[in-house]
């Protein structure tokens, strides 16, 4: 369907004048979202930016859109009603936008879960990359098949390998989620929740992430 529809969008933006191909893009535009939603309504937990990990009883969330994968761009809103999901999980993602994108995606987050509602969020901590490169500590990642030679690329490769746009501290994210409206932030363990939903939910190795559960 996403095939046809793209091959629809090309045609008409070959065809027609500028005004009426951008009014059709906003047609198309505003008709996935519905189709967004109504799959969205199916579920009460979601997985952002999901990727080729694919959690069973969720919502797999990803711009890339595959079997299994309800395709949404998350530097867009949500297009599911406030206050209406428990979980939303999303592992190495808020990494790759931007503050700004970020602090709208958080906000999005705290919209839609309900009263008590769980985000379980792991990024990686800048922190850790700086105090690698402080014990030029270059082996820390190789069994991913990240392998700097200096710690100097090893920093600036942390930063900008991966299409990454910013990196968080713990402060730098506990503040950010107080600015969104969590008050009850704990850091935790990887692989492990007081949640059964989140309990041995990450599928990356372990480099001292920042997990985070913040709760509604």
């Amino acid at each position: 369907m996403s095939t046809l529809r793209n091959s629809i969008e090309r045609t008409f933006t070959y065809l027609l004048p500028p005004l009426v191909t951008q009014l059709l893009h906003t047609i198309f535009g505003a008709l996935h979202s519905i189709a967004t939603h109504n799959l969205l309504q199916k579920h009460n937990k979601l997985h952002l930016a999901c990727g080729d990990h694919l959690l069973p009883n969720w919502a797999n969330i990803d711009l890339n859109k595959t079997k299994g994968i309800i395709k949404h761009n998350l530097t867009q809103p949500l297009p599911i009603k406030s206050a209406t999901i428990h979980f939303i999980f999303s592992e190495h993602f808020i990494e790759h936008i931007n503050k700004k994108n970020g602090e709208s995606l958080l906000d999005e987050c705290f919209r839609v879960l309900i009263p008590g509602g769980v985000l379980r969020l792991s990024t990686p901590n800048l922190d850790y990359l700086i105090n690698a490169y402080h014990r030029k500590d270059i082996t820390e990642w190789n069994d991913v098949g990240w392998n700097p030679t200096t710690p100097c690329q090893m920093i600036n490769e942390g930063m900008r390998l991966w299409e990454h746009k910013f990196l968080y501290n713990r402060d730098e994210l506990t503040g950010l989620l107080k600015i969104c409206g969590f008050s009850k932030i704990d850091y935790v363990h990887w692989q492990e929740s007081k949640h059964p939903e989140l309990n041995h939910i990450e599928c990356r190795p372990y480099h001292h992430e920042l997990i985070i559960e913040a709760t509604k």
